[in-house]
């Protein structure tokens, strides 16, 4: 296959790839500095307040994040594809304020009055997360802007951890940082998009957002089992080992968290134009996948053979300090990726044919092996049994999504 440099694929991955591109780099700058000055304990706290945020945030999209920029593509005219930004807009925000508002008074329940601190102040991730216009920008082919986006929040949050964070005490600024700068952005981000538009004439109706809940519970129901599979691995580790080796263990899972995220651009990367393949021909969807899953495997286990091999040197350039423990654990991390690029044709499959019933029911299944095998391994060997956990559940997801879009019945 030609490289085609102004196909959308190959312009959607080179936007992808410099956002994530622009992640690397910032995790390299902020990560030893906070790794450094926190100390490996609250480092610790912080990725796991971090994680709780995370795995709430999917509330707020709502599983939007699948299905939003279809919405925005099968809009026929600006007026259609405004009133679908702001139904998901509406919806997210309201999401985010209840979400808030029912989960805050949880958090008193642990005895630990630093985690309270550090987990109160990473709520405004939440609002990150309802303003995030990644649906907008994959609707319409345009992911660049995104890129720009993440820039900028991420050179903000570095100058304000250089400037503010001196000591173990501003622990809970790190994920308060991370939240403020990206939401800032995109907050900006959509009063710049809506007063440049020509079609605005959106009216507020609690009726439509009871509509859009019903309408979105599938693909909901389906992006909690793959949010939490990923980001709950944290939570899991948290109940068996202590946080000096929680913190140890994040900072190798930072790194495998990064590099677990090419499968997923490689998706997004696709999507819209699979989607119109699949509407021509199905010989023409099937090769064009094909195609991409190729590259897309050549590039994962290209990328987790680099990571193996400097597993060392890239936890020394994060820790500043020799962590044989970390070490091995982005040793076993580092082929998560791959796995992870299996499964890449039955998702963008089961995406493209609208098979929700089919996504919810692998996806629960993965998180249902996600959580025994986590809980037990874990439970035996710590992080060593956690990070195993997470390579055989990348295997099983990609089994049960063959099995179940193969089953006759």
């Amino acid at each position: 296959m030609s490289f085609d440099i102004n196909s959308i694929f190959t312009k959607n991955y080179i936007n992808l790839s410099l956002n994530q591109g622009v992640n690397i780099i910032a995790t390299l700058i902020y990560t030893p500095i906070l790794f450094q000055i926190l100390g490996e304990e609250n480092f610790g706290l912080i990725q796991l307040a971090f994680s709780v945020v995370i795995v709430l945030s999917i509330f707020i999209s709502y599983g939007y994040s699948l299905n939003g920029p279809i919405k925005i593509v099968q809009s026929q005219n600006t007026k259609e594809k405004n009133i679908v930004i702001c139904e998901i807009l509406s919806l997210r925000l309201i999401l985010c304020l209840v979400i808030f508002i029912f989960s805050v008074p949880f958090i008193y329940l642990d005895s630990n009055s630093i985690f309270q601190k550090i987990l109160i102040f990473s709520y405004v991730i939440l609002l990150a997360e309802a303003l995030n216009p990644l649906f907008y920008l994959q609707g319409i082919n345009k992911i660049l802007p995104q890129s720009i986006l993440n820039f900028f929040s991420k050179s903000i949050y570095v100058i304000l951890i250089i400037l503010f964070i001196t000591d173990s005490d501003d622990a809970y600024l790190a994920n308060f940082f991370y939240g403020t700068s990206i939401s800032f952005l995109f907050l900006f981000f959509w009063i710049k998009y809506f007063l440049s538009s020509n079609y605005y004439n959106y009216q507020f109706s609690l009726k439509k957002i009871i509509i859009n809940l019903k309408e979105n519970l599938q693909f909901f129901l389906s992006s909690i089992s793959t949010h939490f599979t990923i980001n709950g691995a944290l939570i899991v580790l948290s109940l068996f080992v202590s946080n000096k080796e929680l913190g140890r263990f994040s900072l190798a899972y930072k790194v495998a968290f990064i590099l677990r995220m090419i499968p997923i651009f490689f998706i997004q990367s696709v999507l819209q134009q699979a989607t119109k393949k699949n509407d021509i021909s199905k010989k023409e969807f099937d090769k064009f996948l094909s195609n991409y899953f190729r590259i897309g495997l050549l590039t994962t286990v290209l990328i987790a053979i680099i990571t193996y091999i400097f597993s060392d040197l890239i936890i020394q350039i994060f820790a500043d300090e020799k962590i044989d423990y970390s070490s091995k654990i982005l040793s076993l991390l580092s082929f998560i990726p791959f796995f992870a690029m299996l499964n890449f044709k039955n998702v963008v499959y089961i995406l493209v044919n609208d098979l929700k019933s089919k996504l919810n029911r692998a996806t629960f299944y993965t998180l249902l092996f996600m959580l025994f095998s986590s809980l037990i391994l874990s439970n035996l060997y710590g992080g060593y049994g956690l990070a195993c956990s997470l390579l055989l559940t990348e295997l099983f997801s990609f089994f049960i999504h063959y099995f179940l879009i193969n089953k006759k019945w």
